[in-house]
């Protein structure tokens, strides 16, 4: 046997793998408690959500090789979601709902088998009525005709009345979802209920603890937007723009429909200097998406208004005040940022 010298050793190859496995592993160990320490610098809580947060934030700086490495692990080691006591009683109201209905289906049936009947019952007759003068069988064959629907109406009522509370359970447990909702499905974001949900928390960790947060709404100018008259192509257009600010945001930002085409983005541990970033970023890159009108091409007229979270005002002054200065500032091409 010919032996090539520059052949590498199969038993060294495999110890050179190993070093490399091991290396890597180091760094990712080495990584997560980076993150630990800078979330105790921060003097920020090492809660799950906030170790997410961080976690996220401080691999955005990693080289995309280690982000790969970092990806594949979390693939790989991806778990199923423990359900929330919100999810698991949303869960049970469309089960009972689902319960509701097959009842009401099942009434439906019951009523068209005894409209059946009835329309044999209304042949039977007519047919006894045919060439029948004898004015006391006559008589005879309407009373027993009229009992007859009588007791078929009597038995209507009764689907009648399963119909009606299964639909009134239907509807209460509709709006028992609605209530707990926090998504728009139309948008395909969260909607107004969970944005201020989240900002009046966001407010209330500023107090506790000392750290950034920000918020800012996005929305295009009311000149532009009174040029789109057909509703579809309005809302079309206020989809394109949620799921274009879904799309830049980090998996930790709150991207959420305040109403009537007014978006929300809300971001955590992000200073000052990272929210005017954020807001330019958004700004120009919805205002280069080309949007027709009319048959004319045009650009999205947009407009942000930024602010810091602070600990001064709660959720519904911080939205009431951004949402103030949309108005006041139309006319701006730069995106506002609000100081306190």
């Amino acid at each position: 046997m010919i032996k090539i010298d520059n052949a590498p050793d199969p038993k060294k190859k495999a110890v050179e793998t190993k070093h490399v496995l091991e290396k890597e592993k180091v760094d990712i160990y080495r990584f997560s408690e980076n993150v630990l320490h800078e979330l105790s610098d921060d003097n920020v809580p090492s809660t799950p959500n906030n170790y997410s947060i961080y976690f996220e934030k401080m691999l955005d700086r990693q080289p995309d090789e280690f982000r790969k490495e970092i990806g594949d692990i979390i693939v790989a080691n991806s778990e199923i979601l423990v359900p929330t006591n919100g999810n698991i009683s949303i869960e049970k109201e469309i089960k009972q709902g689902f319960i509701q209905i097959k009842s009401m289906l099942q009434a439906v049936v019951l009523i068209y088998k005894n409209l059946g009947i009835m329309r044999g019952l209304v042949q039977k007759r007519m047919d006894a009525l045919k060439n029948n003068t004898n004015i006391l069988a006559l008589q005879n064959i309407l009373s027993a005709f009229n009992h007859d629907l009588i007791k078929l109406n009597s038995l209507m009522d009764k689907h009648l009345d399963v119909i009606k509370v299964s639909y009134d359970e239907v509807a209460k447990m509709l709006k028992s979802i609605e209530e707990q909702s926090i998504y728009d499905t139309t948008y395909d974001v969260y909607n107004k209920k969970f944005l201020v949900a989240t900002v009046q928390s966001e407010v209330e960790a500023v107090k506790r603890y000392g750290y950034n947060a920000s918020f800012l709404l996005v929305r295009a100018k009311d000149r532009f937007t009174n040029r789109v008259k057909n509703l579809k192509e309005r809302n079309n257009m206020y989809k394109a723009i949620s799921q274009l600010i879904l799309r830049t945001s980090r998996r930790s930002d709150i991207v959420a429909h305040y109403g009537d085409g007014c978006f929300a983005m809300v971001m955590k541990y992000t200073d000052e200097n990272g929210t005017k970033q954020a807001g330019s970023r958004i700004l120009n890159m919805l205002s280069s998406i080309p949007w027709k009108i009319d048959g004319e091409e045009c650009k999205l007229d947009i407009q942000v208004v930024s602010s810091m979270i602070t600990k001064t005002r709660s959720a519904e002054e911080l939205i009431s005040y951004s949402l103030d200065q949309l108005i006041l500032t139309q006319d701006d091409e730069q995106p506002i940022f609000l100081g306190e």
